[in-house]
């Protein structure tokens, strides 16, 4: 379809399907029959909650940024503040560009993506900052070395406390948020949120110091080789020890198994915690040169850190291609049954012609444009559920919620059509 061209519209002769099922009409939604059950609004008392659930985590989130400016960004300075923020916006950089890349093909709301960053940036820090102190001093033996005391915060502590308190954002999305998490990319994306933010604000507390430490000295080689390990070499630590954990939870939501959810959770969970150790343990063990330290570093970096990212970055791309073939099934079934014809799922499943569509929608004017949008995120939404379902069973709930995007579907359908059809035929 050439951007020039209109989108097949609904209804229109298709060719390329051979309709196992009678075809109805995805212009009038009466024809699917009564509702086994009709989306019912929540009792007021439920809405009320929800109401004061969200207000309460605004509140707890801010109080806990509060609690971060006044304990550790107000005694550093305003100024080694503003350069470690400045310095700490790169390697966060380096991450939102590749979760908008993962996430583009199946996007999720703002809301969530903003939750999921500002759970790892202020609440995962500061409950670490809270709780990890006492954890440290619970593993550390009385007498212990500073070298012992020096490991056990890095490869005990620091996987323990910093990946619980991570994937519990996770969780607290799953438990009232949880249509967010639909498949294994979902939990990907978000546990990449809020590792990266988690990273952000960590950043920010090292480049403080090492700035500082520079200032003091008189000599930046030090910050800055600091910033080039971390902020350069290493954007996606945190990332990739937290991304197992959504992966687990997000393949346990795909197929609708509470067992799942404690056994693939919790599994990825330790993998993460058990990366995150060899990740830290590492520079225990790899001889350091105090003379060069910068190329025992490269060494480590070499034989630890690059094999665990290109093996988590093939992992992803095997499911982004994974979620292309599950969406191009789900909606060819729909196809069948007369809701798309061939053309339109091969517009619904390709980027390049989704953006096709909308640049052609954006000519009819801005309501047409958000229409196209609505109706690839909906019909998007559709063949994941049906494949969800799939793995389970479907409940009158199922059911409820399929007939409630086919007829968003079809309601997009009319709008664009009403935009886009000339008033006088020639």
């Amino acid at each position: 379809m050439s951007s020039t061209e209109a989108p097949p519209r609904a209804g229109a002769p298709t060719t390329g399907y051979g309709y196992d099922i009678d075809r109805v009409d995805p212009r009038a939604p009466g024809r699917l029959g009564a509702d086994p059950a009709p989306l019912r609004r929540p009792a007021r008392w439920v809405r009320w909650l929800v109401l004061a659930s969200a207000i309460a985590s605004a509140l707890i989130l801010l109080g806990m940024l509060i609690y971060l400016l006044i304990k550790v960004f107000i005694p550093m300075g305003i100024g080694t503040s503003l350069v470690a923020l400045t310095a700490a916006l790169v390697p966060v950089g380096i991450v939102v560009a590749a979760v908008w890349w993962i996430d583009r093909y199946t996007p999720q709301p703002l809301g969530s993506l903003g939750y999921a960053f500002a759970w790892g940036a202020i609440g995962s820090i500061v409950t670490t900052l809270l709780f990890g102190p006492y954890f440290t001093s619970a593993i550390t033996p009385e007498d212990a070395h500073p070298v012992v005391q020096q490991f056990l915060g890095a490869v005990i502590q620091a996987p323990v406390v910093e990946e619980s308190f991570k994937s519990l954002g996770l969780v607290l999305l799953l438990v009232f948020g949880r249509r967010y998490i639909a498949g294994p990319i979902d939990g990907v994306v978000y546990a990449a949120l809020i590792a990266g933010g988690f990273a952000f604000t960590e950043n920010i507390l090292y480049f403080a110091n090492s700035f500082h430490e520079a200032q003091a000295s008189g000599q930046l080689a030090g910050f800055w080789e600091i910033f080039f390990m971390r902020g350069l070499l290493s954007p996606f630590a945190h990332v990739s020890f937290t991304a197992l954990a959504g992966l687990g939870l997000g393949i346990a939501a795909e197929r609708r198994s509470l067992m799942l959810y404690f056994g693939l959770g919790i599994g990825g969970l330790a993998l993460g915690m058990v990366l995150h150790a060899l990740w830290n343990g590492s520079t225990f063990f790899i001889p350091m040169d105090p003379e060069n330290p910068m190329a025992g570093f490269l060494r480590y970096y070499l034989i630890v850190q690059v094999p665990i990212f290109l093996l988590l970055s093939a992992l992803v791309i095997v499911l982004r291609l994974r979620e292309k073939r599950i969406l191009r099934r789900q909606l060819s079934a729909y196809g069948r049954a007369g809701w798309f014809s061939p053309e339109e799922v091969e517009m619904l499943v390709s980027m390049r012609r989704r953006g096709k569509a909308e640049r052609w929608a954006r000519r009819h004017g801005a309501v047409a444009r958000l229409g196209m949008r609505h109706l690839i995120r909906t019909a998007i939404a559709l063949g994941l559920e049906r494949h969800s379902v799939l793995f389970a069973r479907a409940t009158p709930r199922t059911r409820a919620r399929e007939r409630h995007l086919l007829e968003a579907i079809t309601a997009d359908r009319r709008l664009i059509g009403s935009l886009s059809a000339p008033v006088v035929r020639s």
